[in-house]
């Protein structure tokens, strides 16, 4: 159990020390340390205070190492007490300073009442349950101990306050919880869903072991009625404790370090994540590698030939008769087919070479009206709606890649109006860019085929495409794949056949960032362009 605790401080200032990433880090943090004190503090008054017994978890005695029970042997009666009040109460402050950093983007009036009062709350707790207040309660009640009817008053009263103070601090988790699991229901971004799905989970499991462990039965830290009576830190039935609760405790710690590790590492949570799956980004290396190797030898080719028709046409000079002029006709056209070809080819090669990206702060907005500039030929005869949600979003990037990003996700909207003009629909493209907590998002929505849904899973994989061959080399969205991950984004899809695609690109903004964090993008960047 010791070691548990120390696992619950290790990490908790593992997360406190990513101080940079915001507030919420530090919270979460200071979550975990208080939970992994209130242990310390239980584990040290089991044996300290009651006789009890256990088998052990997975071959672990409950009573190792002794070492640790000596040290906190040296803590006196009132500082031992004072620690576990301390603790809970700071756990119980923690959750709610976390659940309003990550779920509250600005406190309203009603939700700083609600801080106040419990604020208020806490405090009393800390000054009623202090040792010395309930050593005070003791002698009160000594005196009145020629006076049955207000004795049992008194110990009435008690309870009452008991009673109260455990409502409060299940009211205060609750409510704290409900902030969290709300974004579950009302965030529109998946990857936030998921991620405020996780954390809540996390925290629930927490709050419920925090609930039954350190303000229920006999080891509560809400014993004024025991304290005030008997003088006893534990419940009735002294000396005897039942540690079978205890044995939950490693489970409880498995699933917590679980959920949190996958909310960091999958969805993004303290600006700490991945995209895609390892089978996906391995058929990418694949495809590039082998791309890079035979492009060299396609480019001599064609430049080849496009040198051997400069060479004819110099050779055949002026034409002096209808066959000359077809002849160079043939011959200009085989060398406007190389150009285009090299060209396609150029743009094959950026997409498959390293990426190489010069961040600073953009604007959606001016990413999105570059890249509509691009294919402004195209959008005449096409409705568009923009539905800017939120002005002045700032994302961290390179410009030249989410415009070309922007611009192929368009394309591909063209594109699949353009196979269902034949059903004689109003070609509809719906651009909207919006932001959502610490995310901005540029979301694209067209009413063309939609996209099957056996092809949905290969949508990014290199060379799949469901246009003609001949004019797509089928690593357009590969190529935004790659783009949206080295700034460590997300890219989500919706389709429905016959009636439209979706494609979101989700991406860390500026504001709800601490603001000293501008070390954040340079070193998510930088590290990127150092691994590839």
């Amino acid at each position: 159990m010791f070691f548990i605790a120390m696992c619950f401080l290790v990490f908790a200032l593992f997360l406190v020390a990513r101080v940079f990433r915001g507030y919420q880090a530090v919270w979460l943090g200071m979550t975990l340390f208080a939970f992994g004190c209130c242990i310390v503090g239980l584990v040290g008054l089991v044996p300290r205070f009651s006789n009890y017994s256990i088998n052990g978890f997975l071959g672990l005695p409950l009573d190792q190492p002794s070492w640790a029970w000596n040290y906190l042997k040296r803590f006196s009666l009132n500082d031992f007490l004072r620690f576990r009040l301390w603790s809970a109460i700071g756990y119980i402050v923690s959750v709610l300073d976390f659940s309003f950093s990550y779920a509250t983007e600005k406190i309203n009036e009603r939700e700083k009442w609600f801080i106040g009062i419990i604020s208020v709350i806490l405090l009393l707790i800390l000054w009623i349950y202090d040792p010395e207040q309930l050593f005070r309660l003791f002698k009160y009640g000594v005196t009145l101990a020629s006076y049955p009817l207000a004795r049992v008053r008194m110990e009435r009263l008690l309870i009452i306050m008991d009673q109260l103070a455990l409502v409060t601090i299940i009211f205060s988790l609750g409510y704290g919880l409900f902030k969290i699991f709300r974004l579950f229901y009302t965030c529109g971004i998946f990857q936030k869903r998921i991620q405020a799905l996780l954390v809540g989970i996390g925290n629930a499991v927490l709050s419920f072991l925090f609930v039954i462990l350190f303000a229920t039965g006999r080891s509560s830290i809400l014993n004024s009625y025991t304290m005030a009576t008997t003088l006893l830190p534990l419940g009735k039935d002294y000396p005897f404790f039942d540690t079978t609760i205890l044995q939950i405790v490693p489970f409880g710690f498995c699933v917590v370090l679980t959920v949190m590790l996958v909310s960091i590492f999958r969805y993004g949570f303290l600006g700490t994540w991945r995209l895609g799956t390892k089978d996906l980004e391995k058929q990418i290396t694949v495809a590039n590698q082998a791309v890079r190797m035979a492009l060299h030898s396609f480019k001599n080719q064609f430049l080849g030939v496009q040198m051997a028709m400069d060479m004819a046409a110099l050779y055949l000079g002026a034409a002096e008769n209808e066959t000359d002029d077809k002849v160079l006709t043939q011959i200009n056209w085989a060398k406007d087919a190389c150009g285009k070809a090299l060209s396609r080819l150029d743009i094959l090669q950026n997409q498959a070479q390293k990426l190489q990206v010069n961040p600073r702060w953009l604007l959606l907005t001016e990413i999105w009206e570059e890249a509509k500039q691009r294919l402004s030929g195209r959008l005449d005869a096409v409705n568009l709606v923009e539905n800017f949600l939120t002005q002045n979003i700032y994302v961290w990037g390179d410009r030249e890649h989410l415009v070309s990003v922007f611009e192929n996700l368009l394309q591909n909207a063209l594109d699949a109006i353009a196979e269902k003009e034949c059903f004689k629909i109003s070609p509809t493209i719906t651009v909207t860019i919006g932001r959502e907590y610490e995310w901005g998002f540029f979301r694209i929505e067209d009413n063309g085929v939609g996209i099957p849904k056996q092809n949905l899973q290969q949508i990014f994989s290199p060379f799949f495409t469901t246009k003609p061959a001949k004019n797509n080399w089928g690593l357009g969205l590969t190529y935004c794949h790659r783009v949206v991950k080295i700034h460590r984004g997300y890219i989500n899809l919706q389709s429905r056949l016959g009636i439209g695609t979706t494609f979101e690109v989700v991406l860390r903004c500026r504001k709800s960032l601490n603001p000293n964090s501008r070390i954040f993008p340079f070193r998510q960047l930088n590290d990127y362009k150092k691994s590839s």
